[in-house]
């Protein structure tokens, strides 16, 4: 009697080890997609030396071939401010992402302009996708996955972003 009940929590056990393993297997991998969903679209943004309409078409054309999760709303519920970066996205993406623009990263260190303006030497810009989960019991949720990206140099006088929020 005493082997039929041992079998039994061997067996529970067993199972519960499949799942957790798998669970942690399919979280790695998702977390691995979205770093590199991030490290492609932050390619594409140093590509066009910044968040251009140009970036955005080719962001959202990628998005769209790998089948990357729509947002119902058209905006992804970003917070407006993360890290020190502001909000910089269009407001009619189809995709789950924000993208966030830094001014000089290095603290205070700004170039003379001939124009007299101060401007930031170099900028950069932070993406934050997300992995979309949804479970049958637990119901839909979402993981946000931030990277910032390197910096960019400002070649221009008027090189200074705006937020179109």
């Amino acid at each position: 009697m005493r082997e039929g009940i041992g079998s039994v929590f061997l067996y529970n056990m067993i199972i519960l080890f499949i799942i957790i393993v798998f669970g942690l297997l399919s979280a790695t991998i998702s977390y691995y997609k979205a770093f590199k969903v991030n490290e492609r679209l932050l390619y594409m943004i140093d590509k066009f030396e910044g968040y251009n309409s140009l970036a955005e078409e080719e962001m959202e054309q990628f998005l769209t071939s790998i089948g990357y999760t729509y947002s119902p709303t058209g905006q992804a519920d970003c917070p407006e401010v993360m890290n020190g970066g502001t909000l910089y996205r269009a407001k009619d993406a189809k995709h789950l992402y924000c993208v966030y623009y830094y001014y000089d990263d290095r603290g205070s260190q700004e170039a003379d302009r001939t124009n007299g303006d101060r401007q930031p030497i170099y900028y950069n810009y932070a993406l934050t996708s997300y992995i979309y989960v949804d479970l049958p019991i637990v119901g839909a949720f979402k993981v946000p996955v931030y990277t910032k990206g390197e910096r960019i140099y400002n070649f221009s006088d008027d090189q200074e972003q705006e937020a179109r929020v």
